[in-house]
């Protein structure tokens, strides 16, 4: 699936462990995409609720990353972000 993300441009967030990427509208403000560069790869993960065809994406998975050890959140990442381009 290739999703592209069209506008003014895009506001970087990061989250509490300074691990990731959030990806915002700057015109919205709305959520885009969460990343990551792992093992010198940018990795990540869209907004579902963004999406036209969002049936083509396999069923959410419910996690409490809170619980997760930095290590753990980056293994568990590289297992199940994709490959992100041009962000």
């Amino acid at each position: 699936m290739l999703v592209v993300f069209i506008g003014d441009g895009i506001l970087t967030k990061q989250n509490g462990d300074q691990l990731a990427n959030f990806y915002h509208c700057r015109t919205c403000n709305e959520l885009l995409a969460v990343g990551c560069t792992i093992n010198g790869q940018l990795r990540g993960a869209v907004n579902p609720n963004l999406l036209q065809d969002v049936n083509q994406l396999g069923n959410p998975i419910q996690i409490q990353p809170r619980l997760l050890s930095a290590g753990e959140k980056i293994e568990r990442w590289d297992k199940l972000w994709g490959v992100l381009n041009g962000l």
